[in-house]
């Protein structure tokens, strides 16, 4: 735990978020395609969003189980996810996969994750 409560209740809110958001990707990839503005295809973008889905779970329990060093450790882990999240929509973005309107979720949300988990991540290391 930190000293500080908000630092416990930030790193509590994005672990829960996660976990959240990997459920829907794991149950629903199709509705969370759209919640991002992305095509709902099938198929192999399924699978991939099944991969985005387990991964945000396992960092959001981990995160929620754990205390001390073992806690920082899935803190950075899930920092290091979203600045590769935020990075891959700037990409596509860029390469025009995406328009200024459909980028919206797919940048502006791990750039927000970033913001918070780097914050939250200092404070646990105080």
């Amino acid at each position: 735990m930190a000293d500080n409560p908000l630092v416990d209740r930030t790193v509590a809110a994005l672990a829960a978020g996660r976990i959240v958001a990997g459920m829907l990707a794991w149950i629903s990839p199709r509705v969370t395609a759209r919640a991002f503005g992305m095509e709902a295809d099938g198929g192999q973008s399924h699978y991939a969003w099944r991969l985005f889905g387990i991964r945000d779970i396992v960092i959001g329990v981990g995160t929620l189980v754990s205390s001390g060093a073992q806690r920082r450790a899935f803190v950075t882990a899930g920092l290091a996810c979203d600045v590769g999240d935020g990075a891959a929509g700037v990409v596509a973005m860029k390469r025009g996969n995406f328009t200024r309107s459909t980028a919206g979720a797919p940048v502006t949300v791990p750039v927000l994750a970033v913001a918070l988990g780097a914050w939250a991540l200092r404070g646990l290391q105080r």
